[in-house]
């Protein structure tokens, strides 16, 4: 089981412009519930993948518009 070791703090996102803090390139840690300015795939603390994009369908659709990737 994977558990916060408190290493993110030092990757902590502060604050955002725009609507969302992903368009930013911030990325979201669902064991840690932080939101990190950091390059890798998977969280420094506790290796679980970051999220990328919000769970919010309309949220999504609007950010992979904006990345012009294809939705289906």
């Amino acid at each position: 089981m994977n558990t916060c070791k408190g290493i993110c703090h030092e990757y902590r996102a502060t604050g955002y412009k725009g609507k969302h803090r992903y368009e930013n390139g911030q990325k979201l840690c669902s064991v840690c519930s932080q939101f990190l300015e950091y390059a890798g795939i998977r969280c420094p603390c506790c290796t679980v993948i970051l999220r990328t994009t919000p769970r919010g369908n309309r949220a999504r659709k609007e950010i992979h518009e904006k990345r012009e990737c294809v939705w289906h």
